[in-house]
Order: C-alpha cells, then structure tokens, then sequence
C-alpha cells in the first residue's frame, strides 16, 4: 500500500489531527484512523496493521478488519491510498 505523497497528517493548534491534502485540510480524523496512516505510512501490511491496531486498542481483530478496510476504501476513493501493484 502506498500513500499519496501530496497527503500527509497535521495538527491543528487546538490538538485535531487532520488529514491535509497538498497543504490544504481535508477531513479531521481520530485516534484510530491516526494510528493507521501511521502504521501504513510506515510500509506495514494490512494484516499487519490489523494485528497492531487491535492490540494497540483492546478490540477483536476481525472488527478491525473491517473497520481498516473500510478506511482504507474512503482513502482509495480519495486517491489518498493505492495499491503497490
């Protein structure tokens, strides 16, 4: 998976964490969603970041499945995210 390189995460002065697209907000996102651009950002798998994030947050790995997956559509439809192939 990699990421757009135009997209990249910031904190506003009252401590949001947005997703900014060529420099311009896009949508504020939370902890989680945080936690996975950052765990994509740094080249991990899905399967990985899945493992991660359900021990990172005491949830079963198949909701995170699924609630990763479906952040992960929002950002492909964005052309935030793509496929390495």
């Amino acid at each position: 998976m990699q990421l757009a390189e135009l997209a990249r995460l910031s904190t506003t002065t009252d401590g949001r964490t947005i997703l900014e697209v060529a420099g311009q907000p896009a949508f504020g996102i939370n902890r989680v969603a945080v936690s996975i651009w950052t765990k994509l950002a740094a080249g991990l798998s899905i399967q990985e970041v899945n493992g991660q994030i359900a021990k990172e947050f005491g949830v079963p790995e198949e909701r995170v499945a699924t609630d990763v997956a479906k952040f992960i559509e929002v950002l492909k439809d964005r052309l935030l995210v793509y496929d390495d192939n």
